[in-house]
């Protein structure tokens, strides 16, 4: 089989289904239209499926030769809360709602990567799952917290997935070894003063000038507290309160994000919140409370997921164009789950530099010729894998002898 022939006749077929998700974008938990259309196209290819997590579908496609070895494919499939301001002519039709962050191709590309595997059912050794996740963006609350305790999910000896990055040109990816996407943290802060009139301030516990207080005190932690060599953000991304002019209100909310690698520094982040809250309220009399909400660990690609995705690589990219981009401080809720796993970044970006829009803009849009490279590389992928495995399988009884003490043991047992 040529893949890049097979990819290259599948082309059209693509861009089509990812122009229709694109003008269809769906939030997260709340992608019933999306799940709808991802399962009209498994039934079109035979491939049996169930729901799961409200509106995320995992499919599996076994063939008569598969052994009981499974690879699991994930794609997530919501779009945020983003006006599009691009004229692209598949703009967003649901306004307010936008796939700024390429999601639309993930799905995309796994339903592309499900209709050339599902031609080789016949000839495939191992089982492939299709995971189509919901709520990615849901730091607090996403999907793969819910899809990860799925039994169908837990079986997978390994998962892989890939992210569309529009500052990488399309033709070229990055498969790094170990991290590659930060911690993902979220947190709230309310802050209570006294109310009054604007012009008598003197009144008033003003919780506006609390609030700034909090902000301003915030930037000194990572320029004074942390390593300069330790990657770390810390972010308000929120400031709302008042309601006119004049009026000095009696409480403001804020809200913000916190960003690190390190398992110590994201641990002593809450503690390091109320610390400046409470020096900000004693300061200022006003009543300062947070709340700390952990999202998704960082993004750690497993070694041995890596090398075999290194050897699809080779088939899919120009050597010159597998890069290890810089390390990302966006966060990946696919770090939460248990299975040894991967994460490739995929170029998406134009060859004019200023169409590059980053993640989240609402300029946001993606080359796509990256759409083959990607169902290329996940095709690759289970092939590399078939051919791995074959390393470890016993002539006589068939067995898979792995490298763990346990199933070594069995093994010898056999013979």
């Amino acid at each position: 089989m040529d893949v890049k022939e097979q990819v290259a006749a599948l082309q059209p077929e693509l861009v089509r289904l990812r122009r229709h998700f694109h003008e269809n974008p769906e939030r997260s938990w709340k992608e019933f239209q999306t799940q709808k259309a991802i399962e009209a196209y498994l039934d079109e290819l035979g491939i049996p499926y169930v729901e799961s997590c409200h509106s995320g579908v995992i499919a599996t496609l076994k063939g008569p030769h598969a052994s009981d070895r499974i690879i699991g494919i994930r794609a997530d499939i919501d779009a945020l809360p983003i006006t599009e301001l691009g004229e692209a002519e598949y703009k967003s039709r649901n306004p307010g709602t936008m796939h700024a962050c390429g999601h639309d191709t993930h799905i995309t590309i796994l339903l592309g990567t499900a209709r050339m595997l599902a031609a080789l059912k016949d000839q495939l050794t191992v089982t492939v799952r299709f995971l189509f996740q919901p709520a990615e963006e849901e730091i607090a609350n996403s999907g793969a917290a819910y899809m990860k305790e799925e039994p169908l999910v837990k079986e997978c000896d390994r998962l892989i997935a890939l992210h569309i990055w529009s500052k990488i040109p399309a033709g070229w990816a990055s498969l790094r070894y170990g991290p590659v996407m930060s911690a993902a943290d979220t947190f709230d802060v309310t802050v209570e003063g006294k109310g009054g009139h604007g012009a008598l301030p003197h009144q008033t516990i003003d919780p506006i000038v609390a609030g700034a207080e909090f902000v301003t005190a915030l930037q000194s932690v990572v320029s004074r507290e942390v390593n300069p060599l330790e990657p770390a953000v810390l972010s308000v991304t929120r400031f709302q309160g008042g309601t006119t002019s004049n009026v000095i209100p009696g409480e403001v909310q804020l809200s913000g994000t916190a960003r690190t690698f390190s398992k110590e520094l994201r641990e002593a982040y809450p503690g390091i919140l109320e610390r400046v809250a409470q020096g900000v309220g004693t300061a200022t009399r006003a009543t300062l409370r947070t709340v700390y909400h952990f999202g998704p660990p960082p993004m750690i690609n497993d070694k041995a997921c890596v090398d075999t995705g290194r050897r699809a690589c080779a088939k899919v990219f120009d050597p010159d164009k597998l890069v290890d981009w810089e390390l990302q401080m966006g966060g990946e809720d696919f770090a939460k789950y248990y299975n040894p796993k991967c994460l490739l970044l995929l170029g998406g970006g134009f060859p004019e530099k200023d169409r590059r829009y980053p993640q989240h803009s609402p300029y946001f849009d993606i080359d796509e010729k990256a759409l083959g490279l990607g169902v290329e590389y996940f095709v690759q992928y289970v092939l590399e894998w078939e051919k791995e495995l074959k390393k470890y399988v016993c002539d006589v009884c068939g067995y898979h002898l792995l490298d763990t003490s346990a199933i070594v043991a069995v093994y010898a047992s056999k013979h």
